[in-house]
């Protein structure tokens, strides 16, 4: 029989790769990676962060945090095929959820196929009644793209600011905005987009983008009013916060187009 300390050695190190395997598989461990994969894309390693993100997502399931901030990426960069193709990967591996669904429907939208988004945004929600909100929020969004059945998009709206709090509500703030824009009512929607701003976390650079779209709409509600001065001022905030973040791009130069364009307004 082994010595007792041996035995006792043993079973403290089993113990320790346990408690390091559970903290691996943790919430807190999955957190402490997006914060890594913050840091690389903070430092303009684009490539290097989806080469980590790959590394370390779980290909089984969209929502998974590395895999659903991979996809969420690809598609705010306009990098529909790659998003779909995690997706799908992840759906013959088994992930059957609305969530997958859901993400299916935001590269239809990105797609600009709104029928197929809206139908599947509505399966989704069939299947997982707690993604009313996020579901309402992205169907009244396509509307309102598309200047269609505009109140109808504004009592999905309402009915999801009903079902969140905090922070949360930011990306109905936003989409509100966009609705007022459309509906020629600037006041409204310059007061949404605040709202929205002021909700979105700052330091936080996966929600970066978010702030400055939440500034370039309020820059446009002040450009319909006529003040063109705040708008400038309010797309060159945006602008620095996304001129040197990867995959924003197309949105930085709207906002030098929206900036060029209230200064020459200005100067009329």
């Amino acid at each position: 029989m082994p010595p007792i300390w041996f035995i006792i050695l043993a079973f403290l190190v089993l113990t320790v790769f346990f408690l390091a395997w559970r903290f691996i598989k943790s919430p807190a461990w999955k957190q402490l990676q997006l914060r890594k994969a913050a840091k690389i894309a903070a430092g303009g390693k684009t490539d290097d962060m989806i080469e980590f993100l790959k590394r370390n997502m779980n290909r089984k399931s969209v929502s998974d945090p590395l895999t659903n901030a991979l996809v969420y990426f690809y598609i705010k960069a306009g990098m529909y095929d790659e998003a779909e193709s995690i997706i799908l990967e992840a759906i013959e591996k088994g992930d059957d959820s609305a969530m997958a669904l859901a993400q299916l429907g935001y590269v239809a939208g990105g797609r600009k196929d709104h029928r197929k988004a809206e139908e599947l945004y509505r399966e989704a929600l069939k299947r997982d009644d707690s993604l009313k909100s996020t579901m309402n929020m992205n169907i009244a969004g396509m509307l309102i793209e598309r200047g269609e059945r505009l109140d109808e998009a504004e009592e999905l709206l309402t009915e999801a600011l009903e079902l969140r709090d905090g922070s949360a509500r930011s990306g109905i703030h936003i989409n509100l905005a966009m609705l007022y824009l459309k509906k020629k009512q600037p006041v409204d929607a310059r007061v949404q987009a605040m709202t929205a701003y002021e909700l979105i976390p700052s330091g936080n650079i996966i929600l970066t983008s978010s702030r400055a779209n939440a500034l370039a709409l309020a820059s446009r509600a002040c450009s319909m009013q006529g003040e063109n001065d705040e708008a400038s001022k309010l797309a060159s905030k945006a602008l620095k916060l996304v001129e040197d973040l990867p995959g924003m791009n197309r949105l930085a130069e709207e906002l030098k187009v929206m900036i060029k364009d209230s200064s020459s307004s200005k100067a009329k």
